[in-house]
């Protein structure tokens, strides 16, 4: 039997854990023409999130453009990326597919690719990279709304992981083109996804960057425990587990409602406990044990690239029980014997850019809930 539960991947379907609220706003978002900044933490299940969206609307028939920025380096594979997703825009003979290509993006060489054995015809690009890229990427940045246009659709263009822009795109030039371009289009709602809160904001809330005001902030926040508990109660009981309100409490509050970490220690208890099919007290005691010994390497390694302040101030912030301490403070300084606020800000600074940390409305909380527990049985 298949283990109902999935983390560490894009999760579709069944495997989905609910968000309908999230889903509901984004879907009228993309109906009424919205632009939207969708900012995450990591391992939110932003992109499962969005790729659910996309799935529904294009079901509706709306045009779908998704591109992932995580791995392009440079204006390079920038282009090449781009060209691949609205080559996939269309459809029909592999003859009228180039055709329509050509004619979208006159300065780029479409070539027909065959992968795999069951022979997958792709779409790859080629093009001059010593040749002035202004007018190609003006191509490009209409050919959504070109196709919107020609068939008379609705379009939404995802950019999932956009701050990466900002390693291969310091001067803005790319930004400044894709808005001008991208203000002007009536039938596309265009949304741009990211997991680096500073750079984000940076990007939208900066009066100074192009896309300053540019759509509505959309911050996913972790899911409502009682649509969570739900989801793990089902999906436990579908397989046969027997589980109780306690034990679905337990897990969460161990996970600290992370959908990732939740995921993943549902994954466990279900792996470890298929004979008894009964979820206690003792069985989420030795999971979570599981779960530090799977991860102790990455955590080790992350301890390793820190600062002894910055390691001095983690330790004090995941012994604190108040999700609330102020970490600049005469009193939280001296309990910990941290030195000088100006020391202790250049180390959050760094942890935030790092996103070890992440501010909050009270504070600052650990992006990763299960390296907090690490650091607070050292």
């Amino acid at each position: 039997m298949e283990n109902p539960f999935v983390y560490g991947r894009v999760v579709r379907g069944k495997y989905f854990a609910d968000r309908e609220a999230e889903i509901a706003e984004l879907i009228n978002d993309i109906a009424s023409g919205q632009n939207v900044i969708v900012f995450s933490p990591r391992r939110y299940g932003k992109t499962s999130l969005i790729l659910e969206v996309l799935d529904r609307v294009k079901a509706e028939g709306l045009l779908t453009f998704y591109l992932d920025l995580f791995k392009v380096t440079s204006q390079e594979t920038f282009i090449a990326a781009y060209a691949k997703e609205i080559a996939r825009l269309q459809g029909g003979r592999i003859q009228t597919m180039l055709k329509k290509i050509r004619d979208l993006l006159p300065r780029l060489v479409p070539k027909v690719v065959m992968k795999g054995e069951k022979v997958d015809v792709e779409v790859e690009f080629e093009f001059d990279p010593s040749a002035d890229k202004a007018p190609l990427l003006d191509d490009l940045f209409e050919a959504v709304a070109t196709v919107s246009s020609q068939t008379g659709k609705r379009a939404v263009a995802v950019f999932d992981e956009f701050q990466e822009i900002t390693s291969w795109d310091a001067k803005g030039q790319i930004g400044r083109q894709m808005k001008t371009h991208f203000q002007m289009h009536e039938n596309v709602s265009y949304i741009f996804m990211g997991s680096k809160r500073h750079l984000m904001q940076e990007l939208f809330r900066n009066k100074n960057r192009p896309f300053y005001r540019f759509g509505k902030h959309f911050s996913l926040e972790k899911i409502p425990e009682d649509e969570f508990a739900k989801f793990i109660k089902t999906r436990f009981e579908e397989t046969g587990f027997q589980t109780g309100p306690d034990a679905i409490r337990e897990i969460l509050q161990a996970a600290d409602d992370h959908p990732y970490y939740t995921q993943l220690l549902c994954h466990i208890l279900w792996d470890r406990n298929q004979q008894e099919k009964i979820i206690t007290k003792e069985s989420i005691t030795a999971a979570l044990q599981e779960v530090f010994m799977r991860e102790a390497h990455a955590f080790q390694g992350l301890w390793d690239m820190l600062t002894l302040k910055a390691r001095q101030l983690l330790v004090a912030l995941a012994k604190e029980e108040d999700t609330q301490v102020r970490p600049f403070s005469s009193d939280f300084l001296r309990k910990h014997n941290l030195g000088s606020a100006s020391s202790v800000q250049r180390a959050i600074t760094r942890l935030l850019e790092e996103e070890v940390l992440e501010k909050t409305d009270g504070g600052y909380q650990f992006t990763d809930v299960f390296f907090k527990c690490w650091l607070k049985e050292m």
